[in-house]
């Protein structure tokens, strides 16, 4: 049963004084001119995820368990106080839109609709459900926007599970969706079509003056510095088109044919909100600016469009970041209908605060009155708001102009449209304001705008028609437009195309033809798109026009035969691409049959009969069985490649390694590829190109492979390229394939003169014998020597060694956080009596595989202790609470059994009530737990201390005394670097082996408070990408740690060692994913006052965002 509640937030803004005193000048960094005033802070608007605009005017929020509006009630741009719309949804909503009396939001159940008819800013009742969607997740459904033709518009992540079953239109562009998508609904919610997809997990997306969308899609941060690593990009969202993710490993680069555009890249990130400034309290250079968000930097982004062919090119400048100690993470943004923009932060439990920015400098006193041309009075005047109205998509805009344009009627927007005596801005919403209220043009109207001399007004007419007519445009009218002179006209009319049925195309085949071999890359492929829905007869007329017409068009219709299904037919990959590069001599169409072959193959993706680094190189389906035509193909690529010319090199790279021919000369190409100059990625996409060929390797080629793989890490250091998690398990996959068509890899890396760097702990993995053993001494002497730094993987090379200069490294490295997990497994499987006292500890450790091999290792000792049953007792209690730990469980009650009769040399007292009151205890071993401590301290009174826990709140009490005392003012950065440094921090949170967040712009995200709260109690809020994973497998081993990468036939787990262990699905038997995290506790333990401070000042020092992306 709903319960409304009138809750009213009525309190004084308690700021914390750090805040207030900021707000008066400004808590962001902003251009001139410009000024950010705190609006609302945590008290009202705790960890922010979304935010809109209500018809009201007034900012909407939302985050976990609530929907609240802000009441600025003397209007002085300070909110005093918050009124709770409703307590849902329990995650918050990552989609929130107001329409009217209508609140929808993205949460819970799916897209929710609450309604409050009274306009007393609560909901009337519980939601309804207008459709079931995944919701809840960071990669599931997020923001839903309504758009200038009135349909609704939303956007999902790639975990959003959107596939063809969700789609319910019959006009849908895409109807095999792939990864995430944006989706169409009807304005009454009822029919659902996909008319982009390919997103990794784009949060927002907003629509430009001229009616164009876009989106700022994430990048796959974990894979920096690997071939396939594409940076966070903002893209003109082309409808039917892709954005390019396919799999973790496989995001298609920018050139792909299927590409939408990419207007700009902004390196690493964390996308969240999206909105284009459509004001003028602005400049006017900010004007129909499209701002992008990201969390991860703390930083908002202005992307300044110019127009470019059929899209557009961009130039982006930081706009606002955070300033001093306020944490900036912004999730969202809307504009006010004072022309005010608002910011609001939060997300994964940081601190929540709105803030507004204005412009102040010269001439905004004028800016928000600024007369409307064609002012008028009367009727006259009421059109020209309508036409003139700022935001038109907002809520807020459509409550003033919507029931004056429906008063007005159809008729003076169709003259307006065609008055040519008004702005083209007015003329432009006049045709969107009569496809969303009215009917949309007619043949008449489309006919007239042919003549217009303005490209945009001439693209949103054909567009508005497309709009309007329900899939079945007039033939004699599409072919003006498709014949037009701009590329932007014809993308518009071909976008409305993609939405009609077959029968709606015929007669249309050869204008559409003549677009194939356009000079826009956008308007080609939506040829291609348009062409695969026609109707087999009119595919075969439109198939004569292109062969006709020349190769590139022939090239773009044979792209469309595959896509309606003729994959891997060899009438395009031999027929037409292998003679076009028989006979094509322009890179640029050299290129174009190259992927022309790739696409004809099926494209790439991920296969269960090659590993992840592989797939985007090894074809996703089976090769066609034509081996004559197949060994025709590569011995065309003998003579193309290389071209010294990029992309076109590495693409001819690519489809050398998806034939995997056995070709020596093609090896030896591709291998020269890698020198002096190269750099490291390239070196890595070559690498990956020559594994893939069975050719036998000459001893030269194998010494120069090993040099390669051996001289990655020197390049990347050289240029400061970053790597991050996913670095290691691909090098790792692409050595192991390497190692099984040249095996005298292994012994030619161990004998190498460079061979020793941390890094190079990788590649011991596939060496044996007398290699291996030569290799890991190799580390040995120069750990002892001080020339190289420890680290868990150099360490653990040490496991399995019973040399006594191991184990004391292993023994001296227990006081080191980051080193003791490593260091206790290595003593658990010596089991030396004088590392008893470090077992002991392990038993109580976070990671289960320590508590497993700690236990193991005390099974085996003599005489028992009563501080072992202390310890064992603890243990027991914490498996008590844990599910399908049978056999740990089952394994520590007998070693207590055990311990307890030999201390005691009596069993009827264990425990106190003796053996009849545990077997009434039965299956309850929480009780049975509580049972033995209670023994515990009865028999061992003097211990009954070690029982006591530390509460997480307690924990940061004491520590929160120890920061106030800090004077932060006198840190510095380098003396901090060495802080970090000594405390191996970069280990987790830098290079190959991050398990943890990176920490560029790690101040501009969050508060000092809530950094220190982090760094003391690192358990507390940890975020789902970051928290560890327990495994246990049918052969009882415990493995605790991050999922690195998972397919269908198994998982990667990193574990507190810096270990990788591959675990098969079905060897898994229980696997839950726990609160915890990797990152020990105790950190800044033994650090004086002022090392913390210096450590701070050096976490503030990292910068972010595009700068910070290296580019080889």
């Amino acid at each position: 049963m709903f319960v409304k509640i009138a809750i009213t937030l009525t309190l004084c803004l308690g700021f914390p004084s750090f805040l207030l005193a900021e707000s008066e000048s400004s808590v962001l960094d902003l251009p001139p001119g410009f000024q950010a005033t705190l609006f609302a802070g945590d008290e009202l608007a705790s960890d922010v995820q979304c935010m809109t605009v209500n018809a009201k005017g007034q900012i909407v929020v939302s985050g976990p368990g609530y929907i609240r509006i802000l009441i600025d009630q003397d209007g002085d741009g300070r909110a005093e106080s918050a009124k709770t719309f409703a307590d849902r949804p329990a995650t918050g909503a990552q989609g929130l839109c107001v329409d009217g009396s209508s609140y929808y939001c993205i949460g819970d159940e799916g897209l929710l609709r609450f309604v409050d008819e009274d306009g007393d800013n609560q909901a009337d009742g519980p939601p309804e459900l207008v459709k079931a969607f995944r919701t809840g997740g960071e990669h599931f459904t997020h923001a839903l926007r309504q758009g200038p033709d009135g349909d609704w518009y939303l956007i999902a992540g790639n975990e959003a599970q959107i596939t063809s079953s969700t789609i319910t239109s019959d006009r849908s562009p895409i109807d095999d969706p792939q990864a995430g998508t944006m989706m169409r609904l009807t304005d009454d919610f009822r029919n659902i079509a996909v008319i982009a997809d390919g997103f990794r997990n784009a949060y927002d997306f907003d629509f430009n003056a001229e009616g164009d969308l876009f989106s700022y899609d994430s990048d796959g941060e974990r894979d920096i510095s690997l071939p396939y690593y594409r940076p966070t990009r903002v893209f003109h969202s082309i409808t039917s088109m892709t954005h390019g993710w396919v799999t973790r490993s496989w995001k298609k680069p920018n050139y792909f044919p299927e590409m939408s555009p990419v207007v700009a890249e902004l390196g690493r990130g964390s996308p969240t909100g999206v909105v284009t400034y459509r004001h003028t309290q602005f400049p006017p250079e900010f004007q129909n600016t499209v701002f992008v968000l990201d969390w991860t930097y703390g930083r908002m982004v202005a992307v300044k469009l110019k127009r470019q062919g059929s899209s557009w090119v961009a130039q982006d400048k930081q706009f606002a970041g955070g300033h001093g100690d306020y944490g900036f993470a912004p999730t969202d943004a809307v504009v006010g209908p004072e022309g005010a923009m608002y910011v609001c932060v939060g997300g994964r439990g940081t601190q929540g605060s709105v803030f507004r920015i204005t412009y102040e400098g010269e001439g905004s006193e004028q800016a928000v009155e600024k007369p409307a041309a064609n002012a008028g009075q009367g009727e006259s005047a009421k059109l020209n708001r309508v036409l003139n109205a700022p935001q038109p998509l907002s809520a807020w805009s459509r409550a003033q102009w919507e029931p004056a344009a429906e008063e007005i009627g159809e008729e003076d927007f169709i003259i307006a449209a065609l008055d040519r005596n008004r702005s083209d801005a007015q003329r432009m919403r006049a045709i969107e304001v009569l496809t969303d209220l009215f009917q949309g043009p007619d043949v008449d109207f489309m006919l007239e705008m042919t003549t217009e001399e303005n490209r945009e007004l001439r693209a949103r007419a054909v567009w508005a028609y497309g709009r309007s007519v329900s899939g079945h445009p007039n033939v004699s009218v599409m072919e003006k437009y498709l014949g037009d002179s701009s590329p932007v006209v014809v993308r518009s009319a071909l976008e409305a195309m993609t939405g009609c049925t077959a029968e709606a195309l015929v007669g249309l085949e050869e204008a559409i033809a003549g677009r194939l071999g356009d000079k826009d890359r956008v308007v080609r492929q939506l040829a291609v798109n348009v062409s695969r829905r026609l109707t087999n007869e009119s595919f075969r007329e439109l198939g004569e026009v292109a062969r006709r017409s020349g190769w590139p068009e022939a090239m773009q219709m044979a792209r469309a035969f595959v896509d309606r299904g003729y994959v891997g037919h060899s009438y395009v990959w031999h027929d037409i691409a292998l003679e076009a590069l028989r006979r094509l001599k322009d890179p640029e169409e050299i290129l174009t049959a190259v992927l022309l072959i790739q696409h004809s193959f099926g494209g790439y993706g991920d296969s269960p009969v090659h590993d992840a680094v592989f797939d985007g190189y090894l074809p996703r389906l089976p090769l066609p069985g034509q081996p004559e035509k197949l060994q025709a193909l590569t011995e065309q690529l003998a003579v193309l490649f290389p071209q010294q010319l990029d992309p076109l090199d590495w693409e001819l790279a690519r489809l050398i390694a998806t034939l995997q021919p056995n070709a020596p000369e093609l090896l030896a190409a591709l291998l020269e590829q890698i020198n002096d100059k190269s750099t490291p990625v390239s070196d890595v996409h070559y690498l990956i190109c020559s594994a893939c060929l069975p050719a036998t390797r000459t001893p030269e080629q194998s010494q120069a492979t090993a040099s390669a793989l051996l001289g990655l890490f020197k390049k990347q250091k050289a240029i400061e390229a970053d790597v991050d998690r996913n670095w290691q398990p691909r090098l790792r996959e692409l050595y192991s394939r390497m190692v099984t068509v040249d095996p005298e890899l292994p012994r030619l890396i161990a004998e190498h003169e460079d061979f020793g760097e941390p890094e190079h702990t990788i590649f011991v993995s596939q060496m044996q014998g007398e290699i291996r053993q030569r290799a890991v001494l190799t580390f040995l002497q120069r750990v002892q020597s001080g020339d190289l730094e420890l680290t868990p993987e150099v360490l653990a090379l040490l496991s399995g060694m019973e040399s006594e200069q191991a184990l004391r490294i292993a023994r001296q490295s227990l006081d080191n956080p980051l080193l003791r997990p490593t260091a206790m497994m290595l003593l658990a499987e010596a089991n030396h009596e004088e590392d008893r006292a470090a077992l002991l500890e392990g038993l109580t450790a976070d990671q289960w595989e320590i508590v497993s091999n700690s236990l193991e290792a005390q099974q085996q000792w003599g005489q028992p202790e009563p501080i072992v049953m202390v310890r064992l007792t603890q243990l027991l209690k914490r498996l008590a609470d844990e599910d399908n730990m049978n056999r740990l469980w089952n394994g520590t009650l007998s070693a207590l059994e055990r311990q307890a009769s030999v201390l005691t040399g009596q069993f009827d007292t264990v425990p106190a009530q003796g053996p009849e009151h545990l077997e009434s205890l039965g299956k309850d071993r929480p009780a049975i737990a509580a049972a033995w401590q209670e023994w515990v301290v009865k028999n061992f009174p003097d211990l009954a201390n070690q029982f006591a826990a530390e509460k997480s709140s307690e924990k940061w009490a004491s520590w929160e005394e120890q920061f106030a005392g800090i004077d932060w003012s006198t840190g510095q950065v380098e003396a901090g670097r060495t802080v970090f440094n000594k405390q191996q921090c970069a280990q987790c949170h830098e290079g190959r082996n991050a398990v943890g967040p990176n920490l560029q712009g790690i101040m501009q995200r969050f508060s000092t408070r809530d950094l220190m709260i982090a760094i003391v109690d690192p358990h507390r809020d940890v975020s789902s990408r970051y928290r560890t994973t327990m495994i246990v497998t049918d052969e009882g081993k415990t493995y605790t740690g991050i999922v690195i990468y998972e397919s269908v036939d198994g998982l990667l787990l990193r574990d507190a060692t810096h270990q990788t262990v591959r675990i098969e699905s079905d060897s898994i038997e229980f696997r839950k994913e726990l609160d915890s995290s990797l990152m020990p506790e105790n950190l800044l333990k033994g650090q004086s006052p002022q090392q913390i401070a210096d450590l701070f000042a050096y976490l503030r020092s990292l910068g972010g965002g595009n700068e910070l992306t290296k580019k080889p």
